[in-house]
């Protein structure tokens, strides 16, 4: 599975400073993660780095990674998390009609 124009679309409206809401959902979970900035006297460059956060997700069988502005860190967490509990319904729904469809069988026979 290739890069899909949808995705493109998410990605900018995340990583942009634009002021377009973010979609519903999100594929992924935000992390956090240790970063050096590169300046020779920073503190980061012998102690721990500075706190930045990211997306992962998969995505056609690789990882992908993209920067969330602190500014828009909940609004990501909580479009994560609701793709999470949508996910979490859909395969809830998936496994109870497998059973009802394997009580339908086993009445018909």
């Amino acid at each position: 599975m290739g890069w899909n124009p949808r995705w493109s679309a998410l990605v900018s409206q995340v990583t942009t400073k634009s002021s377009k809401p973010l979609p519903k959902t999100l594929p992924g979970v935000v992390c956090a993660q240790r970063v050096r900035c590169g300046k020779p006297g920073c503190r980061c460059a012998d102690g721990q780095g500075h706190l930045a956060y990211y997306r992962f997700w998969r995505e056609g069988g690789r990882l992908r990674k993209c920067y969330v502005r602190r500014a828009d860190l909940a609004a990501v967490q909580a479009a994560c998390e609701a793709r999470q509990r949508e996910r979490g319904a859909l395969t809830e729904a998936w496994q109870q009609w497998r059973s009802l469809a394997a009580v339908v069988r086993e009445v018909s026979r």
